[in-house]
């Protein structure tokens, strides 16, 4: 949860990452914690005060100067809870996304089953999977094209890497770009192959 980039660092986020934090190391620095709640280091303090006065975590002092954190069983208790929310926020979050897909699989799905993406990466792995759970979609992933080299041979979810000169060893009904940095260029390269603009399919527009 600590390693997030499109939520809101809301304060009931920071307070759930000083938990766990704490929970996972007792020694941890204020200069840590202020890296993982994304604060400066003289606001450290102000949230350890705040957890340590409603009795979610005891300060040990081992000097003046060397502090070790004890989360207490009432902190622990209140970080389930706060996972829970999270939980539940990130779920309708992922409904959301989940469903915007499959309305725009379901729109390829009416003039192409058999499927290439362009781009194996993060996009393709959550098509691939997204296909694969939804069967009535009727769309089946013959391979993922890409252009590292490196990537070439691997597989995603079991479908094949393969080069875009291997094309021609697969009949498709079209092809999907599934990259977002490299959607134009992978474009032009279907163009210049003289590859029907008509069966190419856009998922970032």
């Amino acid at each position: 949860m600590s390693d997030n980039q499109f939520f809101k660092s809301t304060p009931l986020y920071k307070e759930y990452l000083l938990l766990e934090a704490v929970e996972k190391n007792a020694d941890i620095t204020q200069r840590e914690l202020s890296r993982i709640l994304g604060v400066a280091v003289s606001m450290i303090n102000e949230y350890l005060d705040k957890v340590e006065k409603l009795g979610y975590l005891n300060k040990v002092y081992k000097s003046s100067k060397d502090v070790k954190y004890i989360i207490t069983d009432k902190g622990v208790n209140r970080k389930k809870l706060l996972n829970v929310a999270y939980l539940k926020s990130a779920q309708s979050l992922y409904n959301i996304a989940k469903t915007n897909i499959i309305e725009f699989l379901t729109q390829v799905s009416k003039t192409a089953k058999q499927l290439i993406l362009y781009g194996a990466g993060e996009v393709a792995e959550i098509l691939i999977n997204t296909i694969h759970d939804h069967p009535y979609l009727g769309i089946k992933t013959l391979a993922v094209i890409d252009d590292n080299p490196l990537k070439v041979g691997q597989t995603i979810l079991s479908i094949p890497i393969i080069p875009k000169e291997s094309l021609s060893n697969y009949k498709s009904d079209g092809i999907l770009i599934s990259s977002y940095g490299a959607h134009d260029e992978i474009y032009s390269k279907l163009l210049n192959m003289n590859y029907d603009k008509n069966k190419i399919y856009h998922f970032f527009d």
